[in-house]
């Protein structure tokens, strides 16, 4: 196993860093600007959001290229439509930071064409993004973020092709009937039931709609119930709402902190945040993960 593989079942609770698109809109980015083309255009703003989680106590960070897709890239008009040159930067950007105690892994969100809810309806983009992501890359993995369709598989076995293994991170919301699903209907255990068939690495949850720690909490578990791989999580930060241009984000650090441990209790290798979440809330995170650790 690699080295991160070995410290994801090494028994020790790792955690993530937080959000990357809001911490960006904080540092100014406009709310429909390409955060990934930041990478090359205000690359020290990006750094400095990887050092402020770093400094956080975080040991596995995310690279700013969870949208750099070129349908994502045409809807904001960027040029050059490559992903290549931003994902590229963006290793660059995080390759200071890893160490012998701190891991990078590529951030890969699902690709969609608006209308159509349909994840990577053109998987010959897919190549190239995971193309941009060399062997010799500081990164350690590639964690597969806020997707909600059985149609994750392909690209599952695409990034296991390149060589890395692959981390999948899927989204819930609650239907009409009050059950958490994903966008495609499908409950926790059916996912968890596939992964490691599939080759999953390590299986998570993030972000969702209206989502909260509670929620989480209960997919964790019932991942738990049906599978044996590595387990992670990365919640938002509550359901935001809008005041003037800023979207505010409910829970606190120490509110999202308080209930960490039963988060833990579910049975995580790893936590960290999503939207909304900062790096006070990696930094609210750490005492507790450094108590919980201490006692395996």
């Amino acid at each position: 196993m690699s080295r991160f593989l070995d410290a994801l079942h090494s028994g020790r609770v790792l955690l993530m860093d937080g959000a990357m698109g809001t911490e960006l809109l904080r540092a100014g980015l406009a709310e429909n600007d390409c955060g990934e083309a930041w990478n090359v255009t205000n690359s020290e703003r990006v750094r400095v959001v990887h050092q402020a989680y770093a400094d956080a106590g975080a040991e596995v960070l995310l690279t700013n290229t969870f949208q750099a897709n070129r349908p994502a890239l045409w809807r904001r008009s960027e040029k050059p439509d490559d992903p290549k040159p931003y994902i590229e930067a963006a290793q660059k950007i995080i390759a200071a930071l890893t160490s012998a105690k701190r891991f990078a892994l590529g951030s890969i969100g699902p690709e969609v064409t608006p209308p159509s809810t349909t994840e990577f309806p053109f998987l010959y983009f897919l190549s190239e993004i995971v193309g941009a992501f060399p062997r010799h890359s500081p990164i350690s993995g590639l964690i597969l973020e806020t997707y909600s369709t059985p149609r994750v598989r392909f690209v599952v076995k695409k990034t296991l092709n390149s060589g890395f293994p692959a981390l999948l991170s899927m989204t819930y919301q609650r239907n009409a009937k009050g059950k958490i699903v994903t966008l495609s209907g499908h409950k926790p255990e059916w996912f968890a039931q596939r992964a490691k068939h599939w080759g999953v690495a390590a299986l998570g949850v993030n972000c969702g709609r209206d989502i909260d720690m509670d929620d989480i909490i209960e997919i964790v578990r019932r991942y738990r119930a049906v599978t044996d791989l590595p387990l992670f999580a990365r919640p938002n930060a509550g359901t935001p709402t809008k005041k003037g241009k800023r979207w505010i984000y409910p829970h606190t650090p120490e509110a999202m902190a308080a209930r960490l441990p039963v988060l833990l209790e579910a049975g995580v290798s790893m936590v960290g945040g999503c939207c909304g979440t900062t790096p006070e809330h990696v930094a609210a995170f750490r005492p507790i993960i450094d108590a919980w650790n201490k006692k395996r």
